[in-house]
């Protein structure tokens, strides 16, 4: 059975992928300078967020148990700011970004931890105690959300504990016509991929119709059809979708499709001609399986 080639990293600044949650876009200057004005004449101080300077200063509850070097300040960033913006959030989802955050931020100051420090001896304490809190917050955090019905969360138990309970929870939402995030269709189909490959990529088939922009889509999942579609001997759907790879990652070269192509004696014009469909509905945002007709490969 084939591998899904797309690694999932435990931070969701990935992302990115990696991040699970949304990016918000930059670069638009114009609307920047657009609005500031609007802003200051409305008076709306909310548009501006404190800085963590200021919101340690007046929330220090939020900062004093994490280590106050210059190390691994933005990872502990991360969390001061999750803090704040969620102090009177009493839902979940939150938690998610939260349990990732502390990740992170434990990996860098048990990290930092190990540095020698012969001058400052006092980095070690405060660092220890950023140690200490992180798996303080991980464990609590981790027993609040156990059973939490959050996709998210369900995916986090299922993917750090092996929960199987959470996974039945994340599978069930990821079936249903809630989904929002083709990421955690993904995951689900690294898990599909070691038992059902057809439903791995009726899966990805799934995610694949959920993305906005084609910048956004790892060429993995493209590969991770190519192998599914191997293992199948579904040659015409190999070739298909290493076109499809082609296109949108120049590193990849033409010759292994060309060599299928050959090989197998496949229609490569009509092929080719499913390539440019497949293509055009994944950048207008309307890829569908079904009206591609990808069954019939």
């Amino acid at each position: 059975m084939a591998k899904l080639l797309i690694n999932f990293k435990k931070s969701e600044k990935q992302p990115d992928r990696g991040d699970l949650f949304s990016n918000f876009p930059t670069g638009y200057k114009k609307i920047i300078i657009a609005f500031s004005m609007t802003v200051m004449l409305s008076g709306c101080s909310d548009w501006f967020e404190p800085t963590i300077s200021e919101i340690c200063e007046t929330n220090s509850e939020m900062c004093l148990d994490l280590s106050l070097d210059a190390r691994c300040r933005h990872e502990r960033a991360d969390i001061i700011r999750l803090r704040y913006n969620h102090a009177a959030d009493t839902s979940d989802a939150f938690k998610y970004p939260l349990l990732l955050a502390f990740e992170e931020y434990l990996v860098c100051v048990e990290e930092a931890q190990h540095i020698e420090h012969v001058k400052r001896k006092g980095k070690e304490a405060t660092r220890l105690k950023g140690v200490m809190t992180a798996q303080r917050e991980l464990t609590r955090l981790a027993r609040e959300t156990k059973n939490s019905l959050d996709p998210y969360l369900s995916y986090y138990h299922w993917s750090r504990n092996g929960d199987k309970q959470a996974f039945h929870r994340f599978e069930r939402y990821a079936a249903s016509d809630n989904v929002n995030d083709p990421e955690l269709l993904i995951s689900l189909a690294s898990a599909q991929i070691k038992t059902n490959s057809e439903r791995t990529i009726s899966t990805l088939y799934k995610a694949l119709s959920l993305y906005k922009n084609t910048d956004n889509i790892d060429t993995a999942v493209y590969l991770s059809l190519v192998s599914l579609a191997l293992d199948k001997e579904n040659y015409r759907m190999a070739y298909v979708w290493l076109g499809v790879s082609e296109y949108f990652d120049e590193n990849i070269s033409s010759k292994r499709r060309e060599a299928i192509g050959q090989k197998f004696n496949l229609p490569v014009d009509i092929l080719n001609s499913v390539v440019g469909d497949i293509v055009s509905a994944l950048e207008n945002s309307r890829f569908d399986a079904d009206a591609l007709k990808l069954n019939r490969l």
